[in-house]
């Protein structure tokens, strides 16, 4: 006789794995340069990009609430006829219920508020996601990649015919002017830094760091100085000319948070761009 399929198992065994994919996902994600740089390079682990973990942990964690829904379901009556059980015994772990209780808020509002040690598993995620960044794989300005090859061909100070034809040189074929950079690399088997770089390797042009910020509000100022070749004394004598007090191990986006600026506001004061 044939078995019936097994849908509580099925959901049980289901709940197991999408929660392994889950902290997979995650923990991947957590480890992840910060999207600027991933869809600007392509970046990919065990074969995804990151924008497919992104939809994998995404996707998984809804069915993962619907499952946990349909468990419910499943399991619903011996889940009455035990919590019946423990009220009439009086052992239902009141105190248990209302220290967890009390546990997780805590944690919630700590972290929210960027207390230690919490706080320090934010700084070190960031600083694993400022570990990938370097200037082959930060854009010229953010989300380069979805711009079209002419309003890239502005970005960058290059007239768009010439932008194309030294493509074309190289083998890069592009079909359309309204095409994205993205759309154009996606063609063409390659990293939109990849089109950047064949550029850079063609005219000579250099990237314009004061044009956007890329990625500046995470960085210390004497991470920016030693990036951009200025001195540190000279960045933080530019900042207190401008009634900006700094320290030199300050992040931008603090400084910035501070004085009621921009993360690029601070950069461009830094590099004298602003005066």
């Amino acid at each position: 006789m044939k078995k019936k399929f097994n849908f509580r198992g099925f959901i049980s065994l289901y709940i197991a794995l999408s929660f392994l994919i889950m902290t997979v996902s995650g923990v991947i994600l957590f480890l992840s340069p910060a999207g600027r740089v991933a869809n600007w390079s392509n970046w990919r682990l065990f074969g995804l990009l990151k924008s497919q973990w992104q939809a994998v942990h995404t996707i998984f964690t809804f069915i993962f609430v619907i499952a946990i829904i349909f468990h419910l379901f499943f399991n619903w009556r011996p889940l009455i006829a035990y919590l019946k059980m423990k009220i009439g015994a009086a052992v239902l772990p009141r105190k248990e219920i209302l220290g967890a209780s009390i546990f997780a808020v805590l944690i919630f509002v700590l972290t929210v508020y960027g207390v230690t040690p919490f706080s320090s598993v934010m700084t070190f995620g960031e600083s694993l996601k400022d570990s990938w960044s370097s200037s082959s794989t930060e854009p010229p300005v953010p989300h380069a990649e979805e711009q079209s090859i002419v309003k890239f061909a502005e970005t960058i100070k290059i007239p768009a015919a010439k932008l194309i034809s030294q493509l074309s040189l190289k083998g890069i074929k592009v079909e359309k002017e309204s095409s994205s950079i993205k759309e154009i690399s996606v063609q063409n088997n390659i990293a939109p830094s990849d089109i950047y770089k064949i550029v850079r390797e063609t005219s000579g042009k250099p990237l314009d760091v004061s044009s956007e910020g890329r990625g500046y509000g995470r960085k210390t100022i004497e991470q920016i100085c030693t990036e951009l070749k200025i001195s540190t004394d000279d960045a933080l004598n530019r900042l207190r000319v401008k009634g900006i007090i700094a320290d030199k191990n300050e992040k931008l986006k603090d400084v910035a948070s501070k004085n009621q600026m921009t993360p690029i506001d601070v950069a461009n004061t830094i590099t004298g761009a602003s005066n």
